[in-house]
């Protein structure tokens, strides 16, 4: 599946560079600007990042275009490709790609209308036949889209796309021996591995084939870890509906046991355990079309093709715009973009009521806070917080963002509700006690920080990062060094090129006066994290102590350079005045 893939996506990237040569060849014979005086996309002749693209002429405005789509910046990549269009309106290729530009933002009255130009002028483009073969199956006439479809490219994303959509529509447009011909046409496509046995026993399934659907899914299920969301959904319908509910309960709850963060696992198993049949992922062949469409962008991703995967996570959406895992992951790919408006919209498409819309304001959440709106991020958490008082979710992510932000008493609230909501706490949450251990010791509450981080060990003993911030603190308030000094060991044992880690072990020695085994692993944290002023200070200080006067100065000179705490920077200008007193002084402190 990867190959595949990965070869569609480069002749797509050839394509595109070839695009740009028309445009230019056409610019060069018109006098206008051409790829040499502009560059492509964003890289100069030698293959070197360039300033963006100027915009004076109809392949200034396309490059401009091209450098802000790929920059996620959709309104303005429009902009550009209009104008460019404007001066040079014949140019299919233009109208092609503002075509993309349409669809990948959503804008589907333009994107059809560009399309049916398109075709009108005989201009080869994927995108455009098969919205227009999606809008027939979206009205119900499979047999017109199935004709469409024919037209499409065999190579590239569209040959790996259509074997899954023209099955579907063979299948939709019904008659005798719809399913055998849907079954045949999906055989035809190159393979994608499990999306193909899915999408065979969700044809199976919808024709009345239970047993062999279920059968199929088996087989294309993974052996071990995280499945598909619809893969887990549509195996439990199967079990379930062939009387298997034990086996459907016992699928999901391995399943949630790693996809704690997707509400639908609790709401599968809650349906599982009143006994009730989970639904299907989808009960048409326009459902299954969306599904296929939805799977393909989901691979893109996986394949770095950010700009396809929001087009063909798109074009599911045109087909069932309530399929929120689409909105999901338009919204995530944009998000990445750091286009954040156009995330929050995609997210805010989802049903809130729905056990996706609770991921979705999450992750709305994440990004008003990106967009340095917190208080919104914040009441966003706590509105998910109350409706649902049986998750921490919400909560947990609001003491991490109020962390962030050094608030540390209302982050340690928020810490406290959510382990308030445990029944029992488990393995997986040692890291809530971790997070509140740190708010309490910025709030200078010792006594309970060390009992989190103690209760955090006894979920996760092995844990590095509970290891070193509870073996540093003590450390640094001059308590329990030796216990300490093993902890820290056994944490670079498990992170050995981890400088913040393998200072804390060169601290624990020079505190117990091991002053050349100090200068050994402080030496290592610098060339681990040579940016960082506290291990720098650090390692000053154990030189000192060896009689490395020079050196000791030359690193607490240099970390004065890096912007230490303004708690800091006093104790290290007297350092370089007068050096080290004796006896040892106390250690920096480090966030």
């Amino acid at each position: 599946m990867n190959e595949a893939l990965v070869f569609a996506l480069r002749r797509l990237r050839w394509s595109s560079l070839c695009g740009v040569l028309v445009i230019g060849l056409a610019a060069a014979c018109t006098g206008q600007a051409g790829p040499a005086t502009v560059g492509l996309a964003g890289f100069g002749a030698a293959g070197m990042p360039v300033d963006e693209p100027e915009s004076d002429s109809a392949l200034g405005n396309y490059l401009a275009g091209t450098y802000a789509l790929d920059a996620g910046r959709l309104e303005e990549a429009a902009s550009f490709f209009e104008r460019a269009l404007a001066e040079d309106p014949d140019n299919l290729e233009l109208l092609r790609q503002l075509q993309f530009l349409s669809l990948a933002s959503g804008q589907y009255d333009a994107a059809r209308a560009q399309a049916k130009t398109l075709i009108e002028r005989d201009m080869r483009s994927d995108e455009a036949q098969l919205l227009l073969a999606l809008e027939g199956a979206r009205e119900g006439d499979f047999t017109a889209a199935h004709e469409l479809l024919q037209n499409l490219d065999h190579e590239g994303i569209a040959n790996l796309t259509v074997p899954f959509i023209d099955a579907w529509a063979l299948f939709g447009a019904g008659g005798d021996g719809a399913l055998d011909r849907g079954l045949a046409r999906l055989e035809q496509g190159e393979s994608l591995g499990a999306l193909n046995g899915y999408h065979r026993a969700m044809l199976l399934d919808l024709g009345d084939r239970l047993d062999e659907a279920k059968q199929t899914l088996s087989e294309a299920m993974p052996d071990s870890g995280p499945a598909p969301l619809r893969m887990v959904q549509a195996y439990a319908s199967m079990l379930a509906r062939s009387g298997e509910t034990a086996a459907a309960t016992e699928l999901v709850q391995a399943q949630l046991a790693d996809r704690r963060d997707l509400p639908v696992f609790e709401e599968l198993l809650r349906t599982l355990e009143r006994g009730e049949r989970p639904e299907s992922p989808f009960t048409s062949a326009t459902g299954g079309m969306a599904d296929a469409l939805l799977g393909i962008a989901e691979a893109l991703r996986q394949e770095g093709g950010s700009a396809h995967s929001v087009v063909y996570a798109r074009l599911a959406a045109f087909l069932r715009p309530d399929l929120a895992e689409a909105a999901l992951l338009i919204g995530d790919v944009v998000a990445e973009q750091d286009n954040h408006d156009a995330a929050i919209e995609a997210y805010a498409s989802v049903d809130p009521g729905s056990p996706m819309g609770y991921v979705a304001r999450l992750r709305m959440a994440r990004i008003l806070h990106l967009k340095e709106e917190p208080e919104e991020a914040y009441a966003t958490l706590e509105q998910l917080a109350e409706a649902d008082a049986e998750r921490i979710d919400a909560l947990v992510q609001l003491g991490d963002l109020l962390r962030r932000e050094e608030h540390y008493e209302r982050a340690e609230r928020a810490y406290a509700r959510a382990i308030e909501r445990l029944d029992e706490p488990e393995r997986e949450h040692w890291t809530l006690f971790y997070a509140r251990g740190i708010t309490l010791e910025r709030t200078k509450r010792w006594p309970e920080a060390e009992a989190d981080f103690l209760h955090a060990l006894e979920l996760e003993p092995e844990q590095p990062f509970v290891l070193n911030y509870l073996g540093y603190s003590w450390v640094d308030k001059g308590m329990h060094l030796d216990r300490a000094k093993s902890m820290l060991n056994r944490a670079v044992e498990l992170r050995p090129n981890d400088g913040f880690i393998v200072d804390s072990l060169g601290w624990v020695h020079y505190r117990l006066g091991d002053f050349r085994e100090a200068v050994e692993a402080l030496e290592r944290a610098v060339e681990l994290e040579p940016g960082d002023p506290v291990i720098n200070d650090h390692l000053g200080d154990a030189y000192w102590r060896v009689g490395r006067t020079r050196e000791a100065r030359f690193q607490w000179q240099r970390a004065l350079s890096l912007e230490p705490e303004d708690d800091a920077v006093a104790d290290i200008e007297q350092k370089l005045k007068s050096g080290l007193p004796q006896p040892a002084g106390a250690p920096s402190d480090r966030t």
